[in-house]
């Protein structure tokens, strides 16, 4: 049963459309003529990571297709509130668009007390991009053969078993915890540096279980160093189409049909409404096209490509349930 009562459409499709309110000429001149120079597209991620380089791959894409090239401009730092606050600050002109993410949107606002409470308030959805399933990944040693079969054993196993995550408040952690708490586990848990560290010991039997990347986890599943037992999202992954969703084995709490993130294009709130409708749908266009599909499901990404106001409806959907999990999980998180 969802946590909070999803939004009226008549509410998303204002959300998606910002505050644009041009005159319906004004509007179509603008589209005759838009793009007339290179757009900027700030990336609130430091360069060479999977987002960047699935934003960069697609921006390609998206630049030939208008004639304009976009220039991707990094503005990493503080969870992501650099890039996110000088997007909301920059001239909304038509020209400057950027990134908007789960953790720049939803995570980092509601813990970062340096970040406005609510920054898509200063924005407009254009479009959602692709989404960061996880992986339930489980030890070889611990005698489960999917994640249907975890709830007897932690209630078996109760305070014996240790899990582990990529930081307090991680997807990772909340998930796994709130699968914990569900059925009295009272597992431990162990914050990690990186991804690589936790899997290590998720191989070696430090920890029994995790949620990790599909990229990331390959090689120890191939090698049988790990059991994967399930997928988070509304779907199966195509790089291990036997391994069920979540979903599919029973468990029906909102946060098993999340993901751990996704990613798509905002603008600054006012930018003509011309502008961003024809980006959003180059974007979407850009994700069909079978290099760019075939490339994100390589990244471990799964390419949804859905329009402002689905964008926006994902958003107000899932604001409220972070909130309920952080806080679920020990984590600070600000009053609203």
């Amino acid at each position: 049963m969802p946590l909070t009562t999803p939004p009226s459409r008549r509410a998303l499709l204002r959300a998606a459309a910002g505050v644009v309110a041009l005159p319906v000429a004004g509007s179509l001149r603008a589209q005759a003529s838009w793009p007339s120079q290179p757009i900027r597209l700030i990336v609130p991620y430091a360069a060479g990571g999977a987002n960047d380089i699935t934003l960069r791959m697609l921006s390609r894409h998206v630049g030939e297709r208008l004639g304009q090239p976009i220039v991707i401009e990094n503005r990493p730092g503080a969870g992501g509130l650099v890039g996110t606050s000088a997007l909301a600050q920059s001239k909304a002109d038509g020209y400057t668009f950027g990134v908007g993410a789960t953790s720049t949107l939803i995570a980092t606002p509601l813990t970062n007390p340096q970040s406005p409470p609510e920054p898509a308030r200063n924005l407009v959805f254009v479009a959602l991009l692709a989404a960061a399933p996880m992986l339930l990944v489980a030890h070889p040693a611990l005698p489960v053969g999917s994640a249907a079969e975890l709830p007897k054993l932690l209630r078996e196993q109760r305070g014996k078993l240790a899990y582990g995550s990529m930081a307090v408040g991680h997807f990772g952690h909340v998930v796994i915890k709130e699968l914990s708490d569900a059925h009295q586990a009272d597992m431990t848990h162990s914050p990690y540096k990186g991804e690589a560290l936790l899997l290590q010991d998720l191989a070696g039997g430090q920890i029994q279980l995790a949620l990790a990347t599909p990229p990331a986890v390959r090689g120890l599943a191939e090698a049988g160093r790990v059991k994967l037992l399930g997928v988070t999202g509304a779907r199966r992954l195509r790089m291990f189409p036997a391994v069920p969703t979540l979903a599919e084995q029973g468990f029906g709490a909102p946060l098993y049909r999340m993901t751990a993130g996704w990613i798509g294009i905002m603008a600054p709130a006012g930018t003509p409404a011309a502008a961003v409708q024809r980006l959003g749908a180059e974007y979407l266009a850009a994700i069909q096209s079978p290099e760019v599909n075939e490339r994100l499901l390589e990244l471990g990404m799964d390419p949804i490509g859905a329009d402002a106001a689905t964008f926006a409806a994902i958003y107000a959907r899932e604001r409220p349930i972070w909130r309920e999990l952080l806080t679920r999980a020990g984590v600070d998180v600000r009053p609203e």
